[in-house]
C-alpha cells in the first residue's frame, strides 16, 4: 500500500510539473507573439514591413524590465530590416529603429536645405580652409545612421558631416568626423594587430611553437605603445613577446 501511494505521488508530481512546463511554454509563446505583432503594427514598421511580405521575425525576452527584445529580417538568413524593444505588461515600444530610405518626395525637398545649411556653417567652413572650390562634395541619405552625410573630399583628405532634423523639422549637426580616423574600437583592434605581426617576426618565435598545431595569442597592453603578446597552447605559454608598435620593435623575447 505504502508502495503504491509513493508511485502515485511521483506520478502526480510528474504530472503537474509537465502540465506546469507546459502551461509556461504556452505562455511565453502567446507573449512572444503579442510582442512581435505589437512591434510590427508600430508606427515604425507597419509600412516598411508591407514591402517585405516573406519577412522574418523574431524576439528575446523578457529582461529584467519585461521588455522583449524583437528583430526583423527579409529572411531568415536576410537582410536586417530593424529592432524594437517591446514591454510584455504594457505593449509600449521602448525604442525602435528600422534602416528606411527616405521617399523620393522628402529626399528631393530635404537635399538642398541641407547642402545650403552645410555651405554655410562657420565651423564646416573652417574645417574646409574656408575654400569650398577645393572641395568635391557628396551629400546623401545614410538609413543605418538615420542621419545626411555630407561628405567633402580633396586627394586623402576628407570630412564627413552629420545632420539631422528635429521634430520640428529644424536641420542640425549631430557631428563632423574624419572619415579616415578609426573609431575607439577600430584602433584598439588595429593596435592589437599590430602587436601581433610585430611578435611574430621576433627570434626564435616559429621554433617555440614547432610541434604545436593549436596555440593561440592574448594580447595585453602594457603602456601607451607597448604590448605584450603571449603565445600559448592550452594553459601551457609557449613564448611572450613585448613590442612597441609605435617604433615597430621587438623589446624582448621569453621563451619558456
Amino acid at each position: 500500500m505504502q508502495r503504491w501511494f509513493k508511485s502515485l505521488s511521483v506520478m502526480l508530481l510528474v504530472l503537474l510539473s509537465f502540465t506546469a512546463f507546459t502551461v509556461y511554454a504556452q505562455d511565453e509563446a502567446a507573449t512572444k507573439a503579442y510582442v512581435i505583432q505589437t512591434a510590427a503594427e508600430s508606427e515604425t514598421f507597419s509600412d516598411w514591413l508591407s514591402g517585405y511580405p516573406d519577412y522574418h521575425s523574431d524576439a528575446w525576452g523578457p529582461d529584467e524590465n519585461g521588455n522583449w527584445y524583437v528583430e526583423f529580417k527579409t529572411s531568415e538568413d536576410g537582410e536586417w530590416l530593424g529592432y524594437a524593444a517591446v514591454n510584455q505588461d504594457t505593449g509600449e515600444i521602448q525604442e525602435a529603429f528600422a534602416p528606411k530610405p527616405l521617399s523620393t518626395e522628402v529626399y528631393q525637398e530635404q537635399m538642398p536645405r541641407v547642402t545650403a545649411y552645410v555651405m554655410a556653417d562657420i565651423e564646416v567652413l573652417a574645417r574646409l580652409d574656408n575654400n569650398l572650390d577645393l572641395w568635391d562634395m557628396y551629400p546623401d541619405w545614410n538609413r543605418w545612421d538615420a542621419t545626411w552625410d555630407v561628405g567633402f573630399y580633396r586627394g586623402i583628405e576628407g570630412v564627413v558631416v552629420k545632420l539631422k532634423f528635429d521634430e520640428n523639422d529644424n536641420l542640425y549637426i549631430e557631428k563632423i568626423v574624419d572619415p579616415n580616423e578609426l573609431s575607439e574600437d577600430e584602433a584598439a583592434d588595429q593596435q592589437r594587430n599590430d602587436a601581433i605581426n610585430l611578435a611574430y617576426s621576433a627570434e626564435d618565435i616559429w621554433q617555440a611553437m614547432d610541434g604545436h598545431d593549436d596555440w593561440s595569442t592574448y594580447v595585453e597592453k602594457q603602456g601607451e605603445n607597448i604590448y605584450s603578446v603571449s603565445f600559448a597552447d592550452g594553459d601551457t605559454t609557449l613564448a611572450t613577446v613585448i613590442v612597441d608598435i609605435r617604433e615597430g620593435n621587438v623589446l624582448k623575447v621569453q621563451v619558456d
